[in-house]
């Protein structure tokens, strides 16, 4: 099934960046704030190389599916903790490395300490823990190094694969119809990279939350990978968490604040964007051609 639309990953971070007057760095430490605070407590922290964005959020099960390709700013303090759900993780105190920041050798630690946080969010919303899953984790993996690698910032690969499309090679997605697949997105760097940061991000974003609180999920892959999906901003962590179960899926349940499509209507919108999309080159290498021409 596929049913995401491509959203431009420089676009979305440059504007958003640029928006919060976050100054880019290849460093992913800190340095001294600007004089200026910032003007909103959603706005990101003032201080080179720290910043954070939760990415695209995306649920598919077999008859319906909910989807964003919008990016939002991580609150500056999204790495503090207050004992509130705004601003902080309400859950989560016993999870170890909430607030550690990655590097290339404890990668394994961030990605515990985000199923730890994740879980302790759901324990907190009397739902039961997500098990880590090797499929949904080759999956994250996979999607993780190329946003890293190619560069871009959505739930769809520059090639057109949508989380069900990465998924399904898996294995992890079954021949019966009752299965749910879901992802959440997420770049920080600085003091907004932490496992804690990130989860935050999530907590305080409808759909990134709704998909982390679903009640059928029940499984988990966690990746994280350094480096930026944006050509425009260097450093930090990209981080990916698959949500699925085989069995057990509803339907019914959409993410908040999200496009969604059902059945034939989402073929459809697939459809369409790809052909707009089609167009849109054909024109540029139309463009090209004819710029050529004058040159010559």
């Amino acid at each position: 099934m596929t049913f995401l639309r491509t959203a431009t990953a420089t676009a979305l971070l440059t504007a958003l960046v640029a928006a919060a007057g976050c100054g880019g760095s290849s460093s992913d430490s800190p340095k001294a704030p600007v004089s200026s605070a910032p003007k909103s407590s959603d706005s990101l922290v003032s201080a080179d190389a720290t910043s954070g964005l939760v990415g695209p959020a995306a649920r598919a099960t077999k008859k319906s599916s909910s989807f964003s390709d919008k990016a939002g700013a991580i609150s500056a303090k999204a790495n503090g903790k207050t004992g509130a759900q705004k601003h902080g993780v309400a859950a989560g105190a016993d999870c170890a490395n909430g607030g550690m920041t990655p590097t290339t050798e404890n990668l394994g630690e961030a990605n515990a300490a985000i199923l730890c946080l994740v879980n302790a969010e759901r324990a907190d919303a009397g739902l039961p823990a997500l098990a880590n899953n090797p499929q949904l984790q080759k999956a994250a993996e996979g999607m993780a190094g190329r946003m890293v690698a190619e560069q871009f910032f959505s739930h769809e690969t520059p090639d057109g694969k949508t989380v069900v499309d990465r998924v399904e090679p898996t294995g992890y997605i079954p021949s019966g119809d009752d299965w749910v697949v879901g992802e959440n997105l997420a770049w920080g760097s600085g003091g907004l990279s932490t496992p804690q940061a990130i989860v935050n991000g999530w907590m305080n974003s409808p759909g990134h939350k709704a998909n982390m609180l679903a009640p059928d999920y029940k499984d988990i892959g966690l990746a994280a990978a350094m480096g930026s999906p944006s050509p425009s901003h260097e450093g930090g962590t990209v981080y990916v968490n698959n949500f699925g179960a085989r069995a057990g899926a509803n339907s019914e349940i959409t993410l908040p604040g999200h496009e969604s499509a059902t059945g034939e209507a989402a073929a459809a919108s697939t459809t369409t964007a790809a052909a707009k999309k089609a167009r849109a080159k054909k024109k540029a290498k139309r463009k090209h051609k004819r710029k050529k021409r004058r040159r010559h």
